[in-house]
């Protein structure tokens, strides 16, 4: 943060919560990182919340794990049980599926893992579609 004088620096440190803030910058990787992660953190929010009663009783198509305590997703055209998956998991997948795409220089298909569904080929929507962003 830049200041417009020294007054203005101590005022914001001493009541705008600054030394605690800057603190949790540090430890997140710095500024950018900070704010990118609690946006996504947000948007995880947002998009679990969205889908809660739509995926109730269901299991994650792509790890399984029918005991995670984390909320599943539904954010394409899928009609059937396959469709239901932790949005970590689908982030995981995007990036391993990028990290192939890159090792064969496919560029095309480098980021269609992270806007559609594996299964049924439709693009994410909603916030799922923010949060896979």
């Amino acid at each position: 943060t830049t200041y417009c004088s020294a007054a203005c620096q101590t005022q914001h440190w001493k009541e705008g919560g600054h030394k605690d803030l800057c603190k949790r910058i540090k430890r997140g990787g710095g500024a950018e990182q900070y704010h990118a992660d609690k946006k996504y953190k947000e948007a995880v929010d947002e998009a679990i919340e969205e889908c809660a009663e739509a995926t109730k009783g269901q299991t994650c198509y792509i790890c399984r794990d029918e005991k995670s305590t984390e909320g599943l997703v539904r954010g394409c055209a899928c009609h059937t049980t396959e469709g239901f998956a932790h949005l970590s998991c689908l982030v995981r997948e995007a990036q391993v599926v990028g990290e192939d795409e890159m090792r064969q220089h496919d560029r095309l298909k480098l980021w269609a893992k992270w806007a559609e569904c594996g299964l049924c080929q439709q693009r994410y929507h909603g916030a799922v579609a923010c949060a896979m962003a």
